[in-house]
């Protein structure tokens, strides 16, 4: 795919036409000497540009006067969360085109008078056929706007580079295949909608084994919660929901087998679904109350309709969003227990010599912690404030350290199931 070339050859007005047509998401760069300026896209809709005398609509403006020079085009660069653009590219044409011919009937009677064609009466102007008109104030007639030529196409696939990652969102225009279905080791998620966890604290279960009831603790199934999430490789953060075609996007993290999340935030909201390998593992929503699975991923389906959140794409390693998998479903091995009565390090050493897959949740009034195990051991821990997946466990045990911090402990193959995001997609919310 043609990603870059002359602006001699392929003018910014044809580009920006091209680029609304094919839908296209990323940045488009700009060069013409000394200037510079960058063009940003989402889905086709120009939403921001800057450069180095500022930034919005007249940077588009100024730019489309430029003839010479080389654009780039980059679909995978980060995307600003300014919004500095609300006219369309055709409108935005128009006006360069308007004070282009502004500024050259403003130059050409002085032109004119240089060249000695005419006196202070009138001027004398050469049509195409090298006739003259005399009449007074006379001036060339404007030209329609042509492209130089035919703009690339931005629609071909993305050849993305060896590290795993999205590739261009425009290869969502073509038809896109869904990867194997592959098997997945979750029981079926039992059809409930439960209310957060209490402060009250709950008796264990009542050997401690690790092998606990499948559905949950002695107490009953795991309600649901919503943790904070670890940071991980970013693809694109602080979209406007509002400019993002969400079927769409779902169909391209598919196609492209995307492993991470996506992080949907509003006013008084939040959201997330799990992908592993293109597939949507999870979803888990709070608005008010939590809920989990297809309800969830019909709450963030609304949201996401109504254009009224932010959205983040965060790449994660699959082993670890297994784990967060299993950490929003599995059961409790032990809920509520008092920080200021736990042995934290003594806990971990337990957990480990029982080869336990789950994690440790920290919580204080103001933080919460989570410690990711697999098969006993640390795969990482962070904190709701620091996100970094780190092998020490220092910040989530000085949480512990709170007299007023309680301890939860999960474990257990989890009994998330895979969505079925098409059938989702097609259902009422």
């Amino acid at each position: 795919m043609q990603t870059q070339g002359l602006l001699r050859d392929s003018g910014l007005a044809s580009l920006l036409q091209t680029m609304q047509a094919e839908r296209a998401t990323g940045t488009l760069s700009l060069e013409n000497g000394s200037d510079s300026c960058s063009l940003y896209f989402l889905f086709g809709h120009l939403f921001h540009a800057s450069g180095p005398g500022g930034q919005g609509e007249d940077v588009v403006i100024d730019a489309l006067s430029w003839h010479d020079g080389t654009y780039q085009f980059d679909p995978r660069a980060k995307l600003p969360a300014e919004e500095t653009i609300k006219s369309s590219p055709q409108e935005l044409i128009a006006t360069a085109e308007n004070r282009q011919g502004a500024a050259v009937g403003a130059a050409a009677p002085a032109a004119a008078a240089e060249a000695g064609w005419g006196d202070s009466s009138g001027l004398r102007v050469l049509d195409s056929a090298g006739s003259a008109d005399t009449a007074a104030g006379a001036v060339p007639e404007e030209p329609a706007f042509e492209p130089a030529a035919p703009a690339p196409s931005f629609s071909e696939p993305y050849a993305a580079p060896d590290q795993s990652g999205l590739a261009s969102w425009t290869a969502a225009q073509h038809d896109v295949t869904a990867p194997p279905e592959e098997p997945i080791s979750y029981p079926t998620l039992p059809e409930e909608t439960m209310e957060p966890v209490g402060p009250a604290p709950v008796a264990a279960t009542p050997s401690g084994d690790y092998d606990a009831p499948a559905g949950g603790s002695a107490n009953g199934p795991s309600p649901v919660m919503v943790y904070p999430l670890p940071s991980g490789r970013p693809h694109y953060e602080g979209l406007k929901s509002a400019f993002v075609d969400f079927p769409r996007l779902l169909r391209t993290l598919r196609s492209d087998r995307h492993t991470g999340y996506v992080n949907l935030s509003g006013n008084g909201y939040s959201g997330v679904i799990l992908f592993n390998d293109g597939q949507a593992l999870e979803a888990v929503c709070s608005n008010g109350s939590a809920v989990q699975g297809e309800s969830a991923f019909l709450q963030i389906r609304r949201h996401m309709d109504g254009g009224d959140g932010i959205l983040d794409v965060i790449e994660l390693p699959g082993e670890t969003v297994v784990a967060i998998a299993q950490l929003f479903s599995a059961p409790y091995l032990y809920t509520g227990l008092l920080g200021r009565f736990v042995n934290l390090d003594a806990l971990l050493e337990y957990l480990a010599e029982e080869k336990v897959d789950g994690s440790v949740v920290v919580t204080t009034p103001g933080e919460m912690g989570v410690i990711l195990l697999r098969e006993g051991a640390v795969q990482g821990a962070y904190t709701g404030s620091r996100r970094t997946l780190e092998k020490a466990t220092t910040a989530v045990a000085s949480l512990a350290g709170d007299r007023q911090s309680r301890i939860e402990v999960k474990g257990g193959p989890g009994s998330a199931a895979p969505l079925d995001v098409d059938a989702a997609l097609s259902r009422p919310y």
